[in-house]
């Protein structure tokens, strides 16, 4: 069966999805991904790895749903990015400016499609 959780790639693609969210929330709790760990903005972080939750409570941790997924949880932290670097707040209270969220967040953004490509290769499997 192409979703059982047993093959190599579904076990590497769920390895990434949890390091990317643990990574995401501990940096927010530890220094903040947007000034200090007490600013507001950084609440839209913890949203992105609530949608990733929901989002694979919805696929039922399926290989072909959890690529689907992970994709759109790289969406969603792209647009987070977006929406936090040209706001206002983050030219003034963030040391690291807009360049550096944007770029912090596609670091994210990329464990997120490297997930997203384990679970479509392990639902591609015979």
């Amino acid at each position: 069966m192409a979703t059982r959780p047993g093959n190599t790639a579904y076990r590497l693609g769920a390895a990434v999805a949890l390091f990317a969210a643990a990574l995401q929330v501990w940096m927010n709790l530890a220094v903040g991904i947007v000034g200090s760990e007490d600013n507001p903005v950084n609440m839209a972080f913890f949203l992105v790895v609530a949608t990733a939750g929901a989002c694979a409570f919805t696929a039922r941790w399926r290989a072909d749903g959890m690529a689907r997924a992970m994709l759109a949880v790289a969406a969603v932290q792209a647009l987070v990015a977006v929406a936090i670097a040209t706001a206002p707040s983050t030219l003034r209270d963030d040391p690291k400016g807009p360049l550096g969220v944007l770029v912090l967040s596609a670091g994210f953004a990329v464990l997120w499609l490297i997930s997203a490509a384990l679970f479509h290769r392990s639902a591609r499997a015979p």
